[in-house]
């Protein structure tokens, strides 16, 4: 018998909204990464790059909101 498991990354808690637009702006083209992987610097620059690439484009609200959910603050900008 092969089991088949869903590819659904989702947590199985709650998700606050800076959870769920991180999901939905930044995991369509890369796995889920989990906010302690970088430093909230280093999440303000990949976001910072992947806005200049043309491969992601946030309003300020939902930048902060994603920095926010990261750990980081909408000021490193």
């Amino acid at each position: 018998m092969v089991l088949v498991t869903a590819c659904n990354s989702a947590p199985s808690r709650p998700m606050s909204s800076g959870e769920r637009l991180y999901r939905a702006k930044c995991t369509s083209c890369h796995r889920v990464y989990e906010p302690h992987e970088q430093s909230p610097q280093k999440w303000a620059a990949t976001i910072d790059k992947m806005e200049a690439e043309k491969k992601v484009h946030l309003s300020p609200d939902e930048r902060a909101e994603i920095l926010g959910y990261l750990g980081g603050s909408s000021a490193l900008r």
